[in-house]
């Protein structure tokens, strides 16, 4: 029975990396889609207000590959060997302005402010 478990369990593992492989890149399709066809909207108040909860972005919070994503998406030349630090130095020289911070980057304890804030200004 055990040998059956353990064959069971590597299926649906082996089943659920597929599943978010093809999930992610799916969700990068329809984010490449949808910011080809529609034009940047105009921040709501409460949307601005949000986005002023949030923070504005850092370089120095985004790791290097993101670094890297943003000089190909400026059509900035000569990145490829950069550390981290100068590409940073480099997008800013160029007027890049940094991305906000990745929710996924927030601790528990700021995450809890964050939808205390929400809620207040929801209300």
């Amino acid at each position: 029975m055990g040998r059956i478990a353990d064959a069971l369990r590597e299926n649906l593992r082996t089943i659920a990396q597929s599943d978010g492989r093809s999930l992610r890149a799916l969700d990068q399709e329809l984010k490449a889609a949808t910011a080809a066809t529609s034009p940047p909207l105009a921040l709501s108040g409460r949307e601005a207000a949000v986005q002023a909860l949030i923070g504005k972005g850092s370089f120095q919070q985004q790791t290097r590959v993101t670094l890297q994503a943003l000089c190909r998406q400026h059509g900035i030349k000569g990145y490829s060997n950069l550390n981290k630090a100068e590409l940073a130095r480099v997008l800013a020289q160029h007027g890049v302005e940094p991305p906000p911070r990745a929710v996924e980057s927030f601790s528990k304890k700021e995450l809890v402010a964050l939808v205390k804030q929400l809620m207040a200004l929801l209300a």
